[in-house]
């Protein structure tokens, strides 16, 4: 059969390219891309509202060209859409722009109100009494949430199709969603992996809301003691202290409500960042590293674990309460080829500034390389938020390579639609990914990549943080 032809804006290739003739982008362009990619959000990846499934971030668009919505690493972008919100709010304030101002605020307690009432009190899903304790599910959204036959399902259905239709498919031979540019989500008519039974947080879904409430707490009082409430009660339930039942059994490690463990394959198991979860929960909370900490001894652990610390590493075996060692160690690059553990221990570390007088440099350490090895840059992201939220100065070469990254954005927004026909069909810059600082180089540039359309959250906390640290008050 003969591929259908599409036609497509090519009048959207045309501005792309004399702009990127002149050089960087001025910061006003970076400016209205913001909006541009705050309006495509609010349109396209989420409805606002406090019914179940609503307030939910979707993390892509058109998975492999399909007409889905996928909910995917629900916790991380969360708290990627918490700070985004939080910082944007604090920016609008100084700026005296008081009515956007407030409409950003009621946005960001329906998402307060989406973690409390729809992702921690999830107890039910696993036959007990709800409770707000730290353990939450990384999304909570109905597999109807977007069926047509019922009233709500109907109205999610229409506000995230808004301006699409059915005929806004996938054409192979064009390389586009026929009648889209690139950057455009598409029709969508199913969701992807989205189950009755619902899964529980790992730590890296907990690290990821963390830093959405470490930045609710910074940026908006009158929910700072609610986020910091919040903070503490994830920080207690993920180093072994469910503040509703008591689990039998060794700490660092996170339960489920019937008090099963999350496997350490599954990011239960949180030992080795147990003193960088302790400081991040101090500076946020104001209560001691103390409080959130637990004595442990390494050799009851599995060896395999003691083995991912690699040879060398580890040359004696710690006693009990030597968390901060083991802390120290993962600011020297944490061994092994996994990203998401750098990934994690950054967010940590930016937050807690738990690295002694230099956390910049195992920032930097972390950020940056593997082993000699350039593997991925993201520098401009946890510098950054380390610098916002333990006040730190300014620094100019810093604000250079933000500057650069932003620029780079694409300005209808991320995606990855490469196929063997049209192995270009991505954004550039670094930004094919669906969050650009927790990815490779090869997820970054489309080499080995999700095929999607991408909400922008990472595009938009960044450059609300490159504003809060670099633009004069």
């Amino acid at each position: 059969m003969k591929a259908r032809h599409c036609f497509i804006y090519l009048f959207i290739i045309i501005p792309t390219v004399s702009v990127s003739s002149l050089g960087a982008q001025t910061e006003q362009a970076n400016a209205e891309k913001y909006w541009y990619y705050r309006q495509r959000f609010n349109r396209y990846f989420i409805y606002v509202g406090d019914k179940t499934g609503e307030s939910m971030v979707v993390a892509s668009r058109n998975y492999d060209f399909l007409p889905s919505l996928d909910f995917g690493q629900h916790g991380v972008h969360f708290g990627y859409y918490l700070g985004m919100l939080a910082t944007e709010y604090r920016l609008l304030v100084r700026g005296n722009q008081l009515q956007k101002a407030d409409s950003t605020l009621q946005e960001l307690r329906f998402a307060m109100l989406a973690y409390t009432e729809q992702m921690d009190r999830c107890e039910h899903y696993w036959n007990k009494e709800d409770c707000l304790d730290g353990f939450f599910i990384r999304e909570n959204v109905p597999v109807d949430f977007i069926d047509t036959s019922l009233v709500d399902g109907k109205k999610h259905f229409d506000a995230l199709n808004k301006n699409l239709t059915s005929a806004n498919t996938w054409n192979n031979d064009s390389g586009h969603f026929c009648g889209l540019a690139h950057g455009d989500p598409a029709w969508i008519d199913h969701l992807r992996e989205v189950n009755v039974d619902k899964s529980p947080m790992s730590q890296d879904e907990a690290y990821g809301v963390m830093m959405g409430m470490a930045l609710v707490a910074k940026c908006v009082p009158a929910l700072e003691d609610e986020a910091k409430a919040i903070f503490e009660l994830i920080c207690l339930h993920i180093t072994g202290r469910n503040v509703c039942r008591h689990c039998e059994g060794r700490p660092y490690l996170i339960r489920k409500p019937d008090c099963s463990p999350i496997a350490e394959s599954r990011g239960g198991v949180t030992v080795f960042f147990g003193y960088g979860i302790a400081a991040a929960a101090s500076q946020v909370t104001g209560k001691s590293v103390d409080y959130f900490s637990h004595s442990f001894d390494l050799k009851t652990l599995p060896d395999r674990l003691k083995n991912y610390f690699q040879t060398g590493k580890l040359t004696y075996t710690p006693g009990k309460n030597n968390r901060y060692f083991l802390w120290k160690i993962c600011s020297g690059g944490i061994p092994g080829d996994q990203e998401w553990n750098r990934a994690m221990a950054v967010s940590l570390a930016a937050m807690g500034d738990s690295w002694g007088k230099h956390t910049d440099k195992g920032l930097m350490r972390n950020s940056y390389r593997l082993r000699g090895r350039k593997t991925h840059d993201w520098r401009s992201f946890y510098l950054s938020l380390w610098r916002f939220l333990n006040d730190k100065a300014p620094d100019l070469s810093e604000k250079t390579l933000i500057l650069s990254e932003l620029d780079a954005a694409p300005s209808r927004g991320t995606y990855n639609m490469t196929t063997e026909l049209h192995p270009d069909h991505f954004a550039h810059g670094g930004w094919a990914y669906i969050y650009r600082y927790r990815a490779t180089f090869d997820e970054q540039y489309a080499r080995k990549s999700t095929i999607g359309i991408f909400n922008g959250l990472d595009y938009m906390l960044m450059y609300n943080l490159y504003r809060l640290i670099y633009e004069e008050n």
